[in-house]
C-alpha cells in the first residue's frame, strides 16, 4: 500500500486549513505568499488572509486560510512557497 494512499491519508478532504507561511519580510512578501496560493485556490477570501511581522520587522509571518480540495493542491502549494529562499516555515 502507498504512503500517499486515500487510506493512509492524514485528513479527510475537502477540509478548512490555515497556512502559514513565515518568511523574510522583503520584495512584499506577502503579496508572493497569496499569489501563490491564489494560483490553486479558485475561492480564496482576501479579506480572511492576515499578516503579522516579527518584532524586530526582519520576518513576516502571513496566515491564509482556505478549503483544501486534496492532497495535490497542499502540496503544490506548499512546494511552491518553499522554493523561494525567503520562507524560512510553512505551517
Amino acid at each position: 500500500m502507498k504512503a500517499d494512499s486515500p487510506e493512509n491519508e492524514v485528513f479527510s478532504f475537502p477540509f478548512p486549513i490555515s497556512l502559514k507561511a513565515i518568511g523574510k519580510d522583503v520584495n512584499d512578501y506577502r503579496q508572493f505568499v497569496v499569489e501563490t496560493v491564489k494560483e490553486h485556490v479558485l475561492d480564496l477570501d482576501l479579506d480572511q488572509i492576515r499578516a503579522k511581522p516579527s518584532r524586530g520587522d526582519n520576518f513576516l509571518s502571513v496566515t491564509v486560510p482556505f478549503v483544501a480540495q486534496n492532497r495535490e493542491q497542499l502540496n503544490a502549494i506548499y512546494e511552491q512557497l518553499g522554493k523561494d529562499e525567503r520562507t524560512r516555515l510553512l505551517l
